[in-house]
């Protein structure tokens, strides 16, 4: 059987403003890829899905791929061979759900991202500096931003915080942060 996707074209590589000496990319699948965004959202790791745009946004390894109906845009690439890795990497996946699609439940609910503040609101509040940042409002914005796990902050594993914790765990999780799996109920392990 034939692949849904053959290839993901690179169609235009610029310089990413976030992240200079890096790359990002536009490229093209041949064909409508938005059915297969909620197959995605149910499978991949912590995906943001935006259903009515539609949209699905994964960090990938430090890198930010976006994939619409028609156009998959990427940014914090290292260079035009990543490039094609990652592109690589989007067709593979693409075509994996198509294949499994029958298997899979879909996920049509949106995900978001936490703001800093409601992190910050979450987190000890001592600036502690344990975490390796200056304040916990500087941890809580590279928290939201992907850039920094929640384990950093060991004051929030004390007791003195375990109902913080709990909450903040769960809106990570609900949101599609990476939470570590001792921390999930039963049921999303």
């Amino acid at each position: 059987m034939a692949d849904f996707v053959q290839n993901i074209e690179i169609t235009r590589i610029l310089p990413c403003p976030s992240e200079p000496g890096k790359i990002r990319v536009n490229a093209e699948p041949p064909c409508d890829v938005s059915e297969l965004l909620p197959y995605l959202n149910a499978v991949l790791g912590r995906p943001i899905y935006n259903p009515a745009a539609p949209a699905l946004t994964v960090n990938r390894e430090g890198r930010i791929i976006t994939i619409y109906a028609h156009m998959v845009f990427m940014a914090k690439i290292h260079d035009e061979a990543d490039a094609r890795v990652q592109a690589d990497w989007v067709r593979d996946v693409l075509n994996d759900v198509h294949a499994r699609r029958h298997e899979i439940t879909p996920v049509h609910d949106r995900r978001q991202r936490l703001t800093e503040l409601e992190i910050y609101k979450l987190l000890p509040g001592t600036n502690c500096k344990a975490c390796g940042r200056l304040t916990c409002l500087a941890f809580a914005v590279e928290l939201a931003a992907g850039r920094a796990e929640i384990l950093r902050c060991s004051l929030l594993f004390d007791a003195a915080y375990q109902e913080k914790r709990q909450v903040l765990l769960e809106l990570l999780d609900a949101a599609g942060y990476a939470v570590p799996d001792a921390f999930l109920s039963p049921e999303r392990r």
